[in-house]
């Protein structure tokens, strides 16, 4: 069914006469009240409003009606003067010159051109670093080789001694066997030789003995469960020597009985535990001459007083080897000395670090 489009018009609310109303004003205070009748000549007629006619229901597609001067104005679409150019874009009254493309597509040639030519510069420089990396990866498989070998042939001659029952099976094993027989033979004399039997090796790490000797240390796990570290040396000429007197801790005289016997007039060297003191007694009671030192050896039981210069060299050295050794008991090999007539009962004289380990790296001149 078309839509039937109907007038707008305007209609007034009501067309007739307006009717005539009675108003009650009051009076003043204390006068009676009367009825003013309002008048009609000042009476307006209601404002006209706007008529729209009805909308059917399938008419209603807005969700909002327009208003009414919506549908008064005629329609205009015309775009005010101040909005014009909007959508314009505004064109650059200056241009790029051309000469900077030119200069840009020049400058792109050119690193082109200088990348290529340093490639293939570097194309020799690269193959001779891969000969170089070749070379040094072969020389690092062959040095790991060499000392898988080393080690293991260290290991051998460590079995070797643990295994060796007699002095002849033990003494080619040594190093220095010219200095060490004889010890040796004196030490078994008094101790019969058994052997120490060999478990397995607990780990090796490089010794720091000497700057021109290479010196191994193996922790090795004996026959009978318990530890010892032996000390192996390489020879220039390759030959592998364990250090004897490391390995059984050499002492001149057994420790317990030199502290106690306390031989007069005795000058020995002996493996010990030196760290600092502050113990002064009989002749050593003045601290303001003498330097104060415990002394003790692995196994022994006995505990002495080394006394040192206070202030010389020997001093500084002993508080040196203390300090590397973390502020420790450092091991280290003393020639202890002891006057005829000493009182102390403790007290014994440093006279010189024989060595700063438990190993001579040289043999001494004189060792009892």
């Amino acid at each position: 069914m078309a839509r039937v489009k109907k007038p707008v018009e305007l209609r007034t609310v009501d067309d007739g006469p307006a009717p005539r109303v009675t108003v009650l004003r009051l009076g003043v205070e204390n006068q009676p009240v009367r009825l003013i009748p309002e008048n009609k000549d000042t009476y307006q007629a209601p404002a006209a409003r706007l008529v729209v006619p009805a909308v059917e229901w399938a008419d209603n597609r807005r969700s909002h009606q327009p208003g009414v001067e919506v549908l008064i104005e005629p329609e205009d679409t015309s775009v005010p003067e101040t909005e014009e150019g909007w959508s314009r874009v505004e064109v650059r009254r200056y241009p790029v010159a051309w000469g900077w493309f030119a200069l840009v597509a020049l400058l792109l040639a050119w690193a082109v051109f200088w990348s290529l030519s340093h490639v293939q510069q570097a194309q020799p420089l690269i193959k001779a670093e891969q000969q170089l990396a070749g070379v040094t990866a072969e020389e690092s498989a062959t040095s790991d080789r060499a000392l898988a070998d080393l080690i293991q042939g260290m290991e051998r001659q460590v079995k070797a001694f643990c295994d060796a029952g007699t002095l002849e099976a033990m003494l080619p094993l040594v190093r220095q066997p010219e200095v060490v027989g004889p010890l040796m033979k004196r030490y078994y004399a008094k101790t019969p030789l058994r052997a120490l039997g060999f478990k397995r090796v607990r780990g090796f790490q490089g010794a720091l003995v000497g700057a021109d000797r290479d010196f191994w240390l193996f922790s090795v796990v004996l026959g009978d469960g318990s530890s010892r570290q032996i000390q192996v040396e390489q020879e220039v000429s390759g030959k592998f020597g364990v250090d004897w007197e490391s390995a059984v801790m050499y002492q001149p005289m057994n420790w317990d009985d030199y502290a106690r016997q306390r031989p007069p007039n005795s000058t020995m060297n002996f493996r010990v535990h030196i760290e600092e003191d502050h113990f002064f007694t009989h002749e050593y009671a003045d601290s303001d001459r003498w330097a104060s030192f415990r002394l003790s050896t692995p196994g022994g039981d006995e505990t002495l007083f080394g006394y040192a210069p206070r202030g010389g060299k020997l001093e500084n050295e002993l508080l040196r080897l203390i300090e590397q050794n973390d502020k420790k008991p450092a091991p280290v090999i003393l020639r202890l000395s002891l006057p005829a007539n000493t009182k102390s009962h403790r007290g014994v004289i440093i006279e010189k670090v024989a060595s700063p380990r438990w190993i001579y790296v040289d043999p001494p001149q004189t060792e009892s």
